[in-house]
């Protein structure tokens, strides 16, 4: 059985390379190291899942949220150059979080928060997916939401979210209505609605998607814009086709 997440096939979609080095080769507990940005947006990933989850409704406010960031912020600091780069991380995940507080409804209990879920698609295919909150629309359907805390894109690519909205389809009696995109930093929503056409258009790709990864031979490698933070960017064999290649890591879209 694969399991397909929307991660592993963007992977394999992005650079064949880079997934076999992942998920073949197994060569991330080497050559892997912690990122500022990844560290950024587990924490705010848990504070908010707290927040929504555990915080009494009348005892959400922004500085219980700022603590509960604080709080998760001292599991581990990683991947900073420095105390002064870690305190402008920080400052940018309290912006995000103060965001969020002042001006989304507080009083919404999320029925799923930070869920890992599963499902049969075919008898060779599981999905897999971790969807950070599902809330119920004011008709009664679901709407699956997906915190962002790096850019807004200028093309919004909607395959996470219709993965999501599939995974859900088969394991939920109410019907997934929507599925949006929240950018914190943004602080905008990017929603759709999600028909019976895009969910089949949804399992279509990752048929398709696994039949290529199942065949595969070569895994080559793929120059792309995210590159310049590729753990194995030191054993790419085209590395010397991309020196210089700089990434604006506040940029990226995480």
């Amino acid at each position: 059985m694969f399991n397909a997440s929307p991660f592993r096939l963007k992977m394999f979609q992005q650079c064949p390379r880079q997934y076999k080095f992942h998920y073949i080769d197994d060569l991330s507990k080497i050559y892997a190291k912690p990122r500022p940005y990844f560290t950024m947006g587990d924490h705010i990933h848990a504070a908010l899942k707290d927040f929504l989850s555990i915080v009494p409704v009348e005892e959400r406010t922004v500085a219980r949220l700022e603590n509960l960031l604080r709080e998760k912020w001292r599991r581990y600091r990683k991947g900073f150059e420095d105390l002064d780069d870690e305190k402008r991380w920080g400052e940018r995940a309290l912006d995000q979080v103060r965001w969020f507080a002042q001006n989304q409804d507080l009083s919404v209990t999320p029925i799923m928060v930070e869920d890992y879920h599963k499902t049969e698609l075919s008898p060779k295919i599981t999905l897999v997916g971790k969807i950070d909150r599902v809330d119920k629309d004011a008709e009664g359907g679901l709407h699956i939401i997906d915190y962002k805390t790096g850019k807004m894109p200028e093309e919004t690519d909607r395959t996470q979210l219709d993965i999501y909205a599939l995974i859900l389809s088969k394991k939920q009696e109410l019907p997934v209505a929507k599925v949006s995109y929240l950018y914190l930093v943004a602080g905008e929503f990017e929603t759709l609605w999600p028909t019976t056409a895009d969910l089949e258009q949804a399992a279509d790709y990752v048929v398709s998607m696994v039949d290529r990864i199942l065949a595969e031979t070569k895994y080559p490698a793929i120059i792309n814009s995210y590159c310049g933070t590729c753990d194995f960017l030191k054993i790419c064999p085209r590395k010397d086709e991309i020196p210089g290649l700089a990434v604006d890591e506040e940029e990226l879209d995480f």
